[in-house]
């Protein structure tokens, strides 16, 4: 510390009596050295805009030997400051034994994103750091980060490890089940280049893991290692991921299987137990555009998984209208959206039961699922179904004017090509009494008449 104070008092002293830009900076940071005490400071010292000062906080950092040290020296190896730059390159060189690791691993992402910083090339830094972290010395300790680490930490520690190992099988395992999905991705394409005898094995154990996107990935480096693709291919048909699905049905008739017949010859068996086994008859029969037996999808429906519900009211056809309304009672929110999907797409004239379902229910349902579920309705006959419920509930005047002027509020455009002329002109007849009433406002009758 004292040492830093002389240095800076040797360099106003030189310049003599304080009078350009350049002395009195020196003087700003002679005060605020005076002022740091602890490493923090001279962490948060070598962020500072004056480079003098950033110069002697990163002088005193170089003394310190500490992962958050490390990290402040890193970010200022692209300082704009080339004296700066150089005393953080020497203070890093501190770091480069395998003895100094663990301050290498905890400082990992800033090492990664200086890659990004062109400022100066980072390239021999980077490289050196990467020799130290492939020493056989801290091979465990590396190892033993890459397990926990995830995003691009997880993936340079995998190809860092990867690119020192003679034999990679124990960390390819490893790697097809880490939790960061990317470097599943990266080890997928990794055994690739092994030998067939070598691959086959790791990416059989990581098809059936979690994560649709890489179980298309194992199947697809898997199919052409096998003599016999057909048994995989079966399951594949049959899984609960619609991706797995998709690319078996693409593989199946180039290995020829017949995707069509093994539906068939699973719906003469027993139904499923399972989430997964509902789940993969259902989306093969989609994938197919096989209809399936009405004792198939009543059981479906009646299923204890939202899941399989939603995924069976989206198999029902357009004579199915009773099941689809008794499915806008289901507790799922997933359930009642596949359903009001599915009677989006039928004619107006086939929903006129909603009319009276939203009059015994109305109250109990929720804001959201009453709105849905009156959207499916025309427009002119969302607004005579509104003013019917006002004339039949006068005790409830006030709470219906709120949802007609709710109403009004939400329309833009009036397509409705089913309604009477008839109906329309009295409706809007009605909507104007009460607008001359004063009970709604005028503006927001006559946007929408």
């Amino acid at each position: 510390m004292n040492e830093i104070r002389g240095w800076l008092d040797r360099l106003v002293n030189k310049q003599g009596a304080v009078q350009s830009w350049a002395d009195r900076r020196r003087v700003e940071a002679l005060e605020l050295v005076a002022q740091a005490g602890n490493d923090a400071a001279w962490i948060g010292l070598s962020r500072h805009c004056n480079g003098f000062v950033r110069e002697v906080a990163v002088r005193e950092l170089n003394r310190t030997r500490s992962p958050d040290a490390l990290v402040a020296l890193i970010d200022r190896l692209n300082d704009w400051v080339p004296q700066v730059r150089d005393l953080a390159a020497a203070g890093l060189k501190q770091y480069l034994s395998p003895s100094r690791a663990p301050a290498l691993l905890a400082a990992l992402e800033p090492l990664i994103a200086l890659e990004a910083r062109q400022r100066v090339d980072h390239g021999p830094t980077l490289m050196a750091v990467r020799t130290v972290l492939q020493s056989p010395l801290v091979r465990e300790e590396v190892y033993r980060h890459f397990l926990t680490r995830q995003g691009k930490a997880a993936r340079y520690l995998f190809d860092l490890l990867l690119e020192c190992d003679a034999e990679p099988e124990a960390l390819l395992r490893a790697a097809l089940a880490h939790r960061e999905l990317t470097v599943r991705l990266m080890a997928v394409a990794a055994c690739k280049q092994l030998p067939a005898y070598q691959a086959r094995p790791l990416l059989a154990e990581a098809l059936p893991r979690p994560g649709a996107i890489v179980r298309v990935c194992v199947l697809r480096a898997l199919l052409p290692l096998l003599d016999d693709p057909r048994d995989v291919l079966r399951d594949a048909l049959l899984d609960a991921s619609r991706g797995v699905r998709g690319f078996a049905c693409w593989a199946a008739p180039r290995s020829g299987l017949d995707a069509a017949a093994l539906l068939t010859e699973r719906l003469q068996g027993d139904m499923p137990v399972t989430k997964k086994g509902w789940l993969g008859i259902l989306g093969l029969a989609d994938e197919l555009n096989v209809e399936l037996d009405m004792q198939w999808l009543e059981k479906a429906l009646r299923s204890d998984y939202p899941t399989v519900r939603e995924s069976a009211v989206l198999q029902l056809r357009d004579g199915h209208l009773s099941l689809l309304f008794e499915m806008l009672d289901d507790p799922s929110d997933r359930v009642f959206s596949a359903s009001i999907a599915r009677l989006g797409k039928q004619p107006w004239s086939s929903l006129k039961e909603l009319d009276s379902k939203l009059s015994q229910r109305w109250h109990a349902l929720p804001a959201a699922r009453r709105e849905a579920i009156l959207g499916l309705l025309p427009a002119w006959q969302q607004l005579a179904f509104l003013l019917a419920r006002l004339d039949a509930e006068t005790d409830l005047q006030a709470f219906w004017l709120r949802q007609l002027a709710h109403w009004c509020d939400r329309q833009y455009l009036m397509v409705d090509p089913v309604t009477p002329r008839i109906e329309r002109e009295a409706a809007a007849e009605q909507l104007m009494q009460l607008a001359a009433q004063g009970l709604l406002s005028i503006e927001k009758v006559q946007r929408i008449l």
